[in-house]
């Protein structure tokens, strides 16, 4: 899978040019893992490659309320037109503001605390230390995620005038 590729390079990286900074992230992934182990069952020796799993891992789990906070479909437009032709709406969240409340949670900067992201994460962990380390791994996950083309755009078009979904919506016989 690529997010475990990409993780993966991230902590040989890190290893190699900043471990301190490694050994940082570690810390802050541990106590999810002590607190939530059914949570993180599939992470053993290797915790900040093996998380990059962790955002899909747990949709099914009671988790799905960051499904859309994967990707951001910027429409594409490939027949041309207006966005007023079509019915696509962008979604109420995305990736990029993902990525941005996350960030500012890991560093408290910034207005986290009046975003949608911070709060469903606070509501469904009380512990500050469980909320940072649910919101690494998903920055960990979600990294990964960027580097999937299909994550930054839907197809908007006569045969998908709500957008494709990120190509969800395209079936291969």
């Amino acid at each position: 899978r690529a997010k475990l590729l990409v993780a993966r390079q991230a902590q040989a990286i890190l290893e190699q040019t900043n471990p301190i900074a490694l050994q940082g992230a570690l810390n802050v992934l541990a106590p999810l893992k002590t607190d939530y182990p059914s949570l993180t069952t599939d992470e053993g020796l290797h915790p900040f490659t093996e998380c990059a799993l962790f955002a899909d891992n747990i949709k099914g789990q009671g988790y799905s309320w960051q499904s859309s906070w994967h990707y951001i479909d910027i429409p594409w437009y490939d027949q041309g037109g207006s966005p007023s032709d079509y019915t696509f709406k962008m979604a109420a969240t995305d990736l990029v503001d993902a990525m941005d409340a996350l960030y500012g949670m890991l560093t408290n900067t910034g207005n986290y605390q009046t975003t949608t992201y911070y709060q469903q994460i606070a509501a469904a962990f009380p512990n500050p230390a469980d909320q940072l380390s649910f919101a690494l791994r998903l920055v960990i996950h979600y990294i990964g995620d960027v580097h999937q083309p299909l994550h930054a755009e839907s197809k908007v078009d006569s045969t998908y005038p709500n957008g494709d979904a990120g190509g969800n919506s395209e079936k291969v016989p």
